[in-house]
């Protein structure tokens, strides 16, 4: 029995850390499962289709945009696991009109990824969401080289 309790002791700091690991991966991938919903979903309703981020009470969704023709509208929301925070860092995006209408619809002051009905996301789309557990861990959803999509990638955290 006690050189069970003495394993269980160096065993357990370790596996502490696989299970904070594990939600936090698993978020990361709800994210990125949730684009790829929310990309088939504009392109098979020909609506646009926001991904939507709110950090202040750490949920995210998807919806219609709104303005555009009733129907059935299946709005999904979910709410991070309480360990996981995320932010959305913010770049400086060049505005393509002076009335400024490409955020016309757009929930104000969250960051969103809005799909078009050709399956693209366009400019005012977030370019990066940082998940983070703890200071130590983090991962980030964000945009591919390509353009074509989102990937989840280790995120370097300031120091």
């Amino acid at each position: 029995m006690l050189l069970l309790a003495i394993a269980a002791m160096f065993v357990a700091p370790n596996m502490a850390s696989f299970i904070r690991g594990r939600s936090l991966n698993f978020e990361a991938r709800r994210m990125l499962s949730l684009t790829h919903h929310a990309q088939s979903r504009a392109v098979s309703e020909g609506q646009p289709v926001l991904l939507w981020f709110n950090p202040a009470n750490s949920t995210y969704g998807i919806e219609r945009l709104g303005g555009y023709a009733s129907g059935e509208d299946r709005p999904l929301s979910f709410t991070a696991d309480p360990g996981v925070t995320f932010s959305a860092p913010t770049t400086e995006t060049q505005t393509a009109s002076e009335q400024n209408d490409e955020a016309l619809g757009l929930p104000e002051g969250l960051p969103v990824i809005r799909f078009n009905p050709d399956g693209f996301f366009d400019e005012v789309s977030a370019r990066r969401i940082l998940l983070q557990q703890g200071t130590e861990h983090a991962l980030e959803l964000a945009q591919k080289d390509d353009l074509l999509g989102y990937e989840i990638r280790p995120a370097v955290l300031p120091r």
